[in-house]
Formats: C-alpha cells, structure tokens, sequence
C-alpha cells in the first residue's frame, strides 16, 4: 500500500491495520540501522523498535504534520528517545568526566575516505556506550552538544569530551587497522 504522508497518517489514526504495517514497513530497515548504532546488539535493537513504534501508534493522533519528511522525523526521534530510555534503564550509558581533552589527529578525514561504511559502522557499535552515543547523536544526528547534554542528563563539557573521546578511540582502531594493513 502506498499512500501519501498525510494519508497513512490518517488511516493509522484511524487503526487501519494495512496503514500501519506499511507505516512500519516504510521505516522499520531504517529504524533497525539507527538503534543498532545505539544498542549494538540485535535483540535490543528489536525491543527499541517495538517500543518505538508502540509509543508511534499511541502518539500519532497528536502529531501535527509539516509537510513532507516531517513524519520521518518525528518517528526517529522517538526511536533515538527510545534507545536513549532503554540504555539508561539497563544503567549501560556511563560519562567520564574527567576534562581530559583529546586530539584528533589531521589524517582522519583522509583514513575515513579509505574505508567502506560497514567498516565504520563496526567500528562505531565497537564503542563504548558513553562515547557511541554521544557520537551517534552529534556525528550522525546532528545535534547540539547542549541538546544531547538535555537528552542524556549531563553537562556540555562532558558531551564534548565523549565526543573527543569517540574521535581519538575510533582513530586509534583506523591507525591500528592501517599498521596491520587490515585498513
């Protein structure tokens, strides 16, 4: 079934059974990417989703649409909400707070251009929790490190140091690969 947006939307509301599974047809491969860059583990990724799109369901006859691509965004941040509430009900999201400042070395663009995007996606699910998920939410979602200190109850400073952090610890995986040839 393929309907417009504001279509799918009203159908859904409506409990439209063949709506919502092509809703959740539409957005479940990209959904199942984003919460494993989160959760890098499969079965959690699948609890997310389900959570995900139960919270979609319950919520979407409050959504207001704004045009095209504003239901897309509106599903993914509860997705990334989502796995944000599952990561710290299971207490697996730890900040170091040190202050330590890391640097990155200049050949990371140059490294990242070498290496295919399932390399970089595995190597971001190889993170440590604190670090893939600030990176995942100010690399790859584009938010402020005062909207992820928000999100996650932290500091700024601790945001920008994770993400420091993140940088040097994939760069050291990149620099290791390259000293092996594995890169």
């Amino acid at each position: 079934m393929i309907l417009n947006e504001e279509e799918l939307i009203r159908r859904c509301v409506k409990g439209d059974r063949r709506a919502q599974e092509s809703l959740f047809n539409q957005f479940y491969q990209d959904f199942y990417l984003i919460a494993m860059r989160y959760l890098s583990d499969h079965h959690d990724a699948e609890d997310v989703i389900i959570q995900s799109f139960t919270r979609v369901f319950k919520s979407l006859s409050k959504f207001s649409y704004n045009g095209p691509g504003s239901l897309g965004k509106w599903v993914r941040t509860i997705l990334i909400n989502e796995a944000i509430r599952s990561l710290k009900k299971r207490k697996l999201i730890q900040f170091n707070e040190d202050g330590q400042h890391l640097n990155t070395p200049t050949s990371e663009a140059n490294a990242l251009q070498q290496m295919q995007a399932s390399d970089i996606l595995r190597m971001i699910e190889g993170l440590p929790t604190g670090y893939r998920t600030v990176f995942n939410l100010y690399v790859v979602e584009g938010y402020s490190h005062k909207e992820i200190a928000n999100m996650l109850g932290i500091s700024e400073s601790t945001s920008k140091t994770q993400l420091k952090k993140a940088r040097h610890h994939l760069m050291n995986i990149i620099n290791d690969q390259k000293a092996y040839g594995t890169a």
